[in-house]
């Protein structure tokens, strides 16, 4: 199993770890809540190769800002594990009103590779330090993690043929991220028949989700906008993952 595949669609990342330039509206309630966890199994052709799940753990407050403490993690299965396992946690620290991220940790376990990354974003003065390295970079206003991104994009209202240009979350070659949506149709997964909009993350030139017609998404066409089938064609093959179970959020205190 190639690096990071697993990682890429069970975080359902947009693009590479950066900094975004997104203009949340705190008016606006958030289409997910503590509580929520969601479930997906990762499909390589005809064969299951691992699992997948994206949930909201609580509320945390991070360095004064009160922020949703998302989680996301894959793990290979008992198959792949013989030649290439995978054990990957993702956290991100979501600020509240604005939707944007103000701390961000990766544990990446694949095959021989290990890595742990921790950031913490400060909004205000625009960086964003590595906790591992001690390095502080400059950080654009609005600044998205990996996983933050996607939790941003579900508040976003999406219309058929039009698409949407998030110019500030760019790849580590400053390469901008767009968002075509192109379709609504009915689509059959494990959890149920849903309802969706389908959408295609793309780099707008270069970069690893370059358009090629390779990735697509399907999100639940509710307020919700869960997220309930992930289709990529890649040069070894197509992945697909699914929604296996869904668990709606609560009441936030």
């Amino acid at each position: 199993m190639p690096k990071s595949v697993i990682t890429i669609l069970a975080a359902l990342a947009f693009a590479s770890s950066s900094c975004g330039n997104l203009q949340a509206d705190g008016d606006q309630p958030a289409p997910f809540a503590v509580g929520e966890r969601l479930e997906f199994s990762i499909n390589w052709s005809v064969a299951n190769i691992g699992t997948a799940y994206m949930r909201i753990n609580g509320i945390e407050e991070v360095n004064g800002h009160s922020c949703y403490q998302v989680e996301a993690g894959a793990k290979s299965n008992k198959t792949i594990d013989l030649f290439y396992p995978v054990r990957d946690r993702f956290f991100s620290y979501i600020d509240r009103q604005e939707l944007f991220s103000r701390k961000f940790i990766k544990e990446q376990k694949e095959g021989k590779h290990e890595r742990y990354l921790e950031l913490l974003y400060d909004q205000e003065a625009n960086e964003v330090n590595d906790l591992v390295s001690g390095e502080i970079k400059e950080c654009v206003p609005e600044a998205q993690d990996e996983l933050s991104i996607f939790y941003y994009f579900r508040s976003l209202d999406l219309e058929v043929g039009e698409g949407v240009l998030l110019e500030g979350f760019v790849d580590k070659r400053g390469n901008p991220l767009k968002v075509a949506v192109h379709r609504k149709e009915w689509v059959d997964v494990p959890a149920g028949r849903f309802y969706c909009t389908v959408v295609e993350p793309f780099i707008k030139s270069g970069g690893l989700f370059k358009h090629k017609g390779s990735l697509q998404i399907w999100l639940t066409d509710d307020k919700r906008r869960i997220p309930v089938k992930v289709s990529s064609e890649l040069d070894f093959g197509k992945i697909v993952v699914l929604l296996e179970s869904y668990q709606p959020g609560g009441p936030e205190s």
